[in-house]
Order: structure tokens, then sequence, then C-alpha cells
């Protein structure tokens, strides 16, 4: 029996007050060696759930040029806000597209950002 992924894995973890501004996800994903195509097509399948949801801006996948890299995989998404992305976190759809088999295979660590200094 494949052990499922629990969705709350798939969630940054939460503070007790609420970012009020804009927030950057950055969710590094451990991807087996040659399962590359595997996962870049569950990620594909499964942003296509935030990218409809109120509150996001944009979405990037990057790969490590490295081949030795932990983490090969990181997906950086902007969202208008904290509560945004926590309601987009929260919801039944959300639960079942990071649960679906297949997932298991690739944990990540995602974490929540907020920008302190720009330049450029």
């Amino acid at each position: 029996m494949t052990n499922r992924v629990s969705a709350d894995a798939r969630v940054a973890e939460a503070r007790n007050d609420l970012v009020p501004g804009p927030v950057t996800l950055m969710n590094s994903f451990t991807v087996p060696h040659g399962r590359d195509e595997e996962f870049h097509a569950m990620w594909d399948r499964t942003s296509r759930y935030f990218i409809a949801q109120p509150g996001f801006v944009s979405l990037r996948l990057h790969r490590a040029l490295s081949p030795r890299a932990t983490h090969r995989w990181v997906n950086v998404a902007s969202w208008d806000s904290e509560a945004d992305y926590r309601a987009a976190h929260s919801t039944e759809e959300f639960r079942r597209i990071v649960t679906q088999p297949g997932w298991e295979e690739f944990p990540s660590s995602p974490v929540l950002y907020e920008v302190v200094t720009s330049v450029g």
C-alpha cells in the first residue's frame, strides 16, 4: 500500500498573525533522479488550480543546474496576501489535488516569505 502525502504537509507553517501585504511561497521539492518528467507533469496539473485562485499573482518553477542539489526543483509563487494564500490552501479541492497518488514520491518544504528589502 502506498503512503499518501498529507495535505497539511503541503502548506507553509502558519503564525499567529497574518502578514497583511504580499507574500511569496518558496516550496522546495525532493525529486528522485530519473523522475523529473513525472514530477513536472504533476506540478503542471496542480498549478492550474492555484492560477485560478483569488489573490494569485505569479508562479515560477525552477530546476537546479547542479544534479547534486538536495532540492533540485523549487516552486516560487506570489500572492496578494497571506489570507489569499491560506484560503487557496484550505479548500477540499486543494486537499484532493495534493494528496493524489504519486505526490508521496515528491516531498516538499513550503515556506512563506515577505519582502523586507527590494533592489531593482
